[in-house]
């Protein structure tokens, strides 16, 4: 499940986003401006997509054994999938539409030096954010990746990826609508601020094909990291008691959270309180050095 670490990062995500979206939205009524408008739609975006990671956290901490025998740990994984759905369409389609139309029927710009410093000062923030996401992202991960993008690709706390993945592209966006403002600013042209809409916008869709992606393959039960798996195989293999280890499957069931099958070769003179002590000795091995392995079942070939 999410860890406390996921919840805090969600719900400081979502205060910062809601709080510079109601000033990004008195700004773009203010100034006119296509680009403020698509960055409080974002916002907005934002702060509802947050509430539902919230949400799906609290939903897949409920426990209920005789519905869902391993857990509701992948309900984030469906609740995140809902939300990349939503920065897809209301952020990238309705920021892509209204750059459209901007660029289609130009209006007067007023004001844009607000827009200049309240953009300024909202980068700070998600920059804040952002790096908070990613010190948290890097604390979960099991390996020495340094890349962002791998750490992505490895986690499966569903929430904690859509926090990363909306700040990197709110932050993204941000600093394309500061560029458009200050180029409309210059050249009295608004030209420049209907194309940062538009760049918004292909942002925000790209962003929810990439968070719908991930999510894809952690519902459909992706595995653990090699290197995890080839560590868990050796601490089997290595058991006296174990002829061959015919297969092994880690298959994810939530934030954190791995489901271990495993079918194995026991040697011929091995009696059954032999494989049941076996058994209990590899599962309480294998929970004692890997924190994220929470259901094990052993088979016999």
């Amino acid at each position: 499940m999410a860890s406390n670490g996921s919840s805090k990062t969600v719900f400081l995500a979502f205060s910062v986003n809601f709080f510079i979206a109601g000033v990004k939205t008195v700004i773009a009524v203010i100034t006119s401006s296509s680009a403020m408008f698509s960055e409080a739609v974002h916002s907005y975006v934002d702060s509802g997509n947050q509430f539902i990671l919230w949400f799906g956290i609290k939903q897949s901490k409920k426990p209920n054994k005789l519905i869902y025998p391993l857990g509701r740990g992948k309900e984030e994984y469906f609740w995140t999938l809902v939300v990349a759905v939503l920065i897809f369409t209301i952020g990238g389609l309705v920021s892509l539409e209204h750059g459209i139309e901007a660029l289609s029927h130009p209006k007067e710009l007023k004001n844009l030096f607000i827009s200049i410093v309240v953009l300024s000062m909202s980068i700070v923030l998600e920059l804040y954010v952002l790096y908070k996401a990613v010190k948290e992202l890097r604390s979960k991960s099991k390996t020495d990746t340094t890349s962002v993008f791998k750490l992505l690709k490895e986690s499966t706390d569903g929430p904690l990826i859509a926090i990363v993945v909306e700040d990197f592209a709110a932050t993204l966006g941000l600093g394309i609508a500061l560029v458009g403002s200050i180029l409309a600013n210059v050249t009295s042209n608004p030209v420049y601020d209907a194309a940062s809409s538009i760049l918004i916008g292909i942002l925000l869709m790209v962003s929810g094909l990439f968070l719908g992606y991930e999510m894809k393959h952690l519902i459909t039960g992706e595995t653990v990291n090699t290197k995890t798996k080839d560590k868990i195989y050796n601490t089997i293999e290595q058991n006296d008691m174990i002829k061959n280890v015919e297969s092994l499957k880690i298959i994810s069931i939530g934030a954190n959270k791995y489901l271990v099958l495993c079918t194995l070769d026991y040697l011929d003179t091995a009696q059954d309180s032999d494989v049941v002590n076996v058994n209990s000795e590899l599962k309480n091995k294998i929970f004692r050095d890997f924190e994220e392995i929470t259901e094990i079942y052993f088979n016999p070939a």
